[in-house]
């Protein structure tokens, strides 16, 4: 699998997972007839279900002939972590929301490497993607550390700071792919430029081939068809006229 492909499929999987945030978030908020171990099943079986995918992709896609290609692994990880999760489930429902701040830290401290790859590229957005993860994190450490004392606000704050790091993540990870790509497309062109002007290419460039003239001969330069059948030997040269 090549880099391109390896990127759109982590572009995809982040994306996805961003998607089940917001749904989750809008599940606890807009519909409280459902309660968390629903969620917890619903969260477990997604994970399986992405594990199995992987699996299947690593041998369709020819995974096991290459080096470096870990999405067997990374399937099967991802199968017993949501088996072990569907097994528990109501143990994970008793501490779910400490569970959902410990993915939003993690999740905000991948944002903070996505801004410093946008300040790498000299992308002026870097500092408000920066920002943004900041303020995020800070609310993740909160929901971790739950100060709170009424249980229902506790949960409808974790489900509003899920929601917004959804959202956010969906922004960054498809500016961020954009930019990259507008970033190596420009990197490339000035490599181009900068080969094009090197003195040592030009001179190779500029001077002939050992053994051939740098630039042909005149018409005019060419023998006479006579003098070529002398040097051939094909003619005895002529003899000078007495005068």
């Amino acid at each position: 699998m090549n880099e391109k492909k390896k990127s759109l499929f982590s572009t995809v999987v982040v994306s996805l997972i961003a998607a089940i945030s917001i749904v989750v978030a809008a599940l606890i908020l807009f519909v409280p007839r459902i309660e968390v171990i629903d969620i917890c099943y619903f969260i477990c079986g997604f994970v399986v279900v992405l594990g199995i995918y992987m699996i299947v992709r690593y041998f369709m896609t020819g995974g096991y002939e290459r080096l470096n290609e870990y999405g067997f692994s990374e399937g099967v990880l991802f199968v017993l972590l949501g088996i072990c999760g569907l097994v528990s489930a109501e143990r994970i429902a008793v501490s779910f929301l400490t569970a959902l701040g410990l993915l939003l830290l993690l999740s905000g401290v991948i944002k903070l490497q996505y801004a410093l790859d946008l300040k790498c590229m000299e992308d002026r957005a870097w500092a408000g993607f920066f920002a943004v993860t900041i303020v995020l994190l800070g609310f993740s450490v909160s929901v971790i550390l739950n100060p709170f004392e009424d249980m229902i606000f506790y949960q409808n704050y974790t489900a509003v700071i899920l929601l917004a790091d959804g959202m956010v993540e969906i922004v960054n990870i498809l500016y961020l792919n954009f930019r990259t790509r507008a970033y190596q497309e420009r990197s490339a062109g000035k490599k181009t430029d900068d080969l094009g002007e090197h003195p040592e290419w030009k001179k190779t460039r500029e001077q002939p081939e050992s053994g051939k003239p740098k630039n042909p001969p005149e018409p005019e330069d060419f023998p006479e068809e006579e003098e070529l059948e002398v040097y051939r030997g094909e003619v005895e040269p002529a003899e000078h006229e007495e005068t």
